[in-house]
């Protein structure tokens, strides 16, 4: 049981790869599954960098190296509460946003591709396979 739950694992951390396979950015550059994470809940939250490390489960340092780069690209901004300078918010950039939506439409495509080499009731199953754990997890 060990042995499958492993190759069960390790098949789940190959499709993430996979699914994320040719990110680019508009400079040709790789963007990574960490980078498209954060950007994702940066657009959700607009955390605080300690919110964003706890998130991710780095530490601070790790966090604003990450943002910095995410800054440099234009992916993001650090926005001073108004109340208390000292309080900074990170928020998506309108460029950021777009290259979000490009990207989760790749990875999406990508997946798709995947997907559709299974038949329906292999598609069934999967779906059902996923839910259950979605579920389990949110338990």
């Amino acid at each position: 049981m060990a042995d499958k739950l492993e190759q069960i694992i390790s098949l789940i951390f190959l499709m993430k790869q996979m699914s994320h396979e040719n990110m680019l950015d508009e400079k040709n550059r790789n963007f990574s599954f960490l980078q498209f994470i954060t950007l994702r809940y940066i657009k959700e939250k607009k955390p605080l960098m300690k919110e964003l490390a706890d998130f991710l489960a780095i530490k601070a340092p790790s966090a604003t190296s990450l943002i910095n780069t995410l800054s440099e690209a234009d992916l993001v901004n650090r926005l001073a509460e108004a109340k208390d300078r000292r309080v900074v918010r990170i928020a998506v950039t309108k460029k950021g946003e777009k290259s979000l939506e490009k990207w989760q439409k790749k990875i999406a495509g990508n997946m798709r591709k995947r997907l559709e080499k299974l038949n329906k009731s292999e598609q069934e199953s999967l779906a059902g396979i996923l839910t259950k754990l979605t579920k389990i997890s949110n338990n």
